[in-house]
């Protein structure tokens, strides 16, 4: 798949001053500067290809916002090319790039137009931006007397409601309420199954795990790591405890209680249906997340502890998981099942080269990480058959769920059976919340195995031994 955005060698440099009057002196001392270099981003080069989804992490300072900057145009970079093909719509922060003497209505006009929409085409999807930001009669005031969610309100309906082809999203939710956050998130899921391309920044790991199909790491403003959003998460969760181990050491002590719920709160922030702790998993799935079987349906594992056969290998990335629904069995969208009722995990993948065959796996997995269930299309003798590039596919797991009340996460995972590669490799693609059975009965173990007990009589019994 061709690349819709393309940065090589790119850098933006800064001349940075001790404090303001060093400039003033500077100018009557030619050939003299109190001034020194300072690179906020160097020498990256990357490759963007159309309908992914890429995750951008950092520490405050790593170069995120200056990178989505340069690739929305806002600005030039010092060194390197930076390449986009296609309508890009960008949103910042704070809805940087409105004028505060213009009204919302008019700054709506100005940035449809900038972005080669007509006058003609941005008064009809006028409503759907109006009613999308909801921000009343606020819509024919100047921003300048806008909140800051008020500006990201309206900052981010526009975009959503231009029809880009890249969307770019720099802590765009950070100053919206709840109920906004809520709704921003699912036409953010719907851009991206559309195959909008998307970049996305946030300090909220979970969310980049979830929303993102891939991720990079900025540090110091280089390029540090790229690829699955799990994988770029624990190397800067690695980052983040360096930069940390001298306090850490001076404690002389583990993290307390307190630390890990505020890191566990971190980890999960805008991400109210997915409280899930990313601690050990059984069988090193902490890593691996969801493997189906591409053996045929041995169950047994292998020598290398892995399950159902699967030895664990980064992803590929010639197939994606673009998500997936959970519905019951009467078809209805649900969230939520009492313990012994029946769900269905709709799958949706897409194929980003020719596959004669590959297989798809689904793991359901608790709170804590530990997989309770696991199959795939080739155990349930349901191949998905050829696919061509670009091509999409739906796969349903219908199972029931006999399981304790609690909180559950569903993994899938693409498979080439011919070699054992994993294609595609996405956590926590939908969520699920198990709730005490319909008759009251409690459940005391993991799993409510369906039991049957009888009484016998001491001549059905026989003598005693």
């Amino acid at each position: 798949m061709s690349s819709v955005i393309s940065l090589k060698g790119v850098g933006k440099r800064y001349r940075i001053s001790s404090s303001r009057s060093s400039w003033i002196k500077d100018l009557f001392r030619p050939g003299k500067t109190s001034t020194h270099e300072f690179w906020a981003v160097e020498d990256v080069d990357l490759e963007i290809e159309a309908g992914s989804t890429l995750g951008v992490l950092g520490r405050n300072g790593a170069g995120k916002s200056t990178l989505l900057k340069m690739i929305s145009g806002v600005s030039r970079p010092t060194a390197g090319e930076v390449t986009v093909d296609g309508r890009l719509a960008a949103i910042f922060s704070t809805g940087a790039g409105f004028n505060p003497e213009f009204t919302g209505r008019d700054n709506v006009m100005l940035n449809g137009l900038i972005l080669g929409i007509s006058r003609e085409e941005m008064l009809a999807r006028m409503d759907d931006i109006e009613a999308f930001a909801d921000i009343g009669e606020f819509m024919d005031q100047p921003i300048k007397t806008y909140s800051s969610g008020m500006k990201s309100r309206l900052g981010f309906a526009v975009a959503v409601n231009v029809e880009a082809d890249i969307l770019v999203l720099d802590e765009a939710l950070s100053a919206g309420d709840a109920a906004f956050k809520k709704k921003a998130l699912q036409r953010m899921y719907d851009l991206r199954d559309s195959g909008t391309t998307v970049l996305f920044v946030s300090h909220s790991i979970g969310m980049v795990k979830r929303f993102c199909t891939q991720a990079i790491l900025l540090h110091k403003g280089r390029l540090v790591t790229s690829g699955e959003p799990a994988e770029v998460v624990d190397r800067y969760r690695e980052l983040l405890d360096n930069s940390e181990e001298a306090k850490k050491a001076k404690a002389g002590s583990q993290a307390s209680d307190q630390e890990r719920e505020l890191d566990y709160s971190i980890e999960h922030e805008d991400e109210e249906d997915t409280p899930f702790r990313d601690g050990p998993r059984a069988n090193g799935a902490r890593r691996g997340g969801p493997r189906g079987n591409s053996n045929g349906g041995r169950k047994n594992g292998n020598p290398n502890g892995n399950p159902n056969g699967v030895v664990l290998r980064p992803p590929t990335g010639e197939a994606t998981v673009l998500g997936a629904e959970l519905r019951d069995w009467n078809g209805d969208p649900a969230r939520a099942v009492a313990s012994g009722a029946g769900i269905t995990a709709r799958v949706h993948l897409q194929y980003l080269r020719d596959e004669a065959e590959s297989v798809l796996g689904l793991t359901l997995r608790d709170g804590d990480g530990l997989e309770v269930f696991a199959t795939s299309t080739a155990e349930e003798g349901a191949p998905i058959g050829p696919r061509n590039r670009g091509e999409r596919a739906s796969v349903d797991f219908a199972f029931a769920v006999p399981l304790r009340p609690g909180r559950y996460a569903v993994d899938a995972a693409v498979h080439a059976p011919r070699d054992g590669a994993c294609l595609s490799r996405a956590e926590a693609v939908a969520t699920l919340e198990v709730l005490p059975p319909e008759d009251g009965r409690q459940v005391r173990g993991l799993v409510d195995l369906p039991t049957e007990v009888r009484v016998l009589e001491p001549a059905e019994n026989g003598p005693p031994a």
